[in-house]
């Protein structure tokens, strides 16, 4: 498997495991894994997509949310993972960076007006105050993603461990997989 070939932070970091046969074994795997005896981690595993995080009582507000999805590429089937914060969190973050472009086009229009009018364009310095909390914003996510660090590497093992076990011919190939629901 692999981990983002660019090696620098990102907001969701990826990961891929080549997966054999259709992906069935694979996803019944992480079923078994789940539904096993004081799993570390709750989820939902549908045919061709997954997500894991950590169990409530556990779980905090930087705690990772590992969606998973079978997709065929050049090389055949393989599992790709994305790490993110909680949906809710994310759309937080992503709430935060609409509502500063919005701030900093609107210094930039009122800028503009105001130079168009011959007074001081204190509008503009919206545009690099915006950027500043922006950068901030990304910050915060970084640091975000080392204090889940161990996490994120636990659940990603608990992934590559599942394949293993499907390549392994621990999970029948037959039948369509189990749609699977814990929390």
């Amino acid at each position: 498997s692999q981990i983002c070939p660019s090696g620098r932070p990102t907001m969701r970091p990826t990961f891929t495991v080549p997966v054999d046969g259709d992906g069935r074994a694979v996803m019944e795997s992480l079923v078994r894994r789940l539904q096993g005896d004081a799993p570390p981690f709750t989820g939902q595993v549908l045919k061709r997509h997954a997500f894991l995080q950590l169990p409530s009582d556990e779980r905090s507000f930087l705690s990772p949310y590992l969606n998973l999805q079978l997709r065929e590429d050049d090389e055949g089937l393989t599992l790709c993972g994305r790490f993110s914060p909680h949906p809710g969190v994310w759309t937080g973050f992503m709430l935060v960076y609409g509502i500063l472009g919005m701030l900093a086009l609107t210094g930039l229009m009122f800028g503009w007006a105001q130079t168009t009018v011959d007074e001081y364009p204190w509008g503009f310095w919206v545009v690099p105050a915006c950027a500043a909390l922006g950068a901030f914003v990304y910050g915060a996510a970084v640091i975000g993603q080392g204090l889940t660090a161990s996490e994120m590497h636990e659940m990603r093992s608990f992934v590559e461990h599942a394949a293993e076990e499907a390549r392994a011919g621990g999970a029948a190939a037959a039948g369509p997989p189990p749609v699977s629901g814990v929390d």
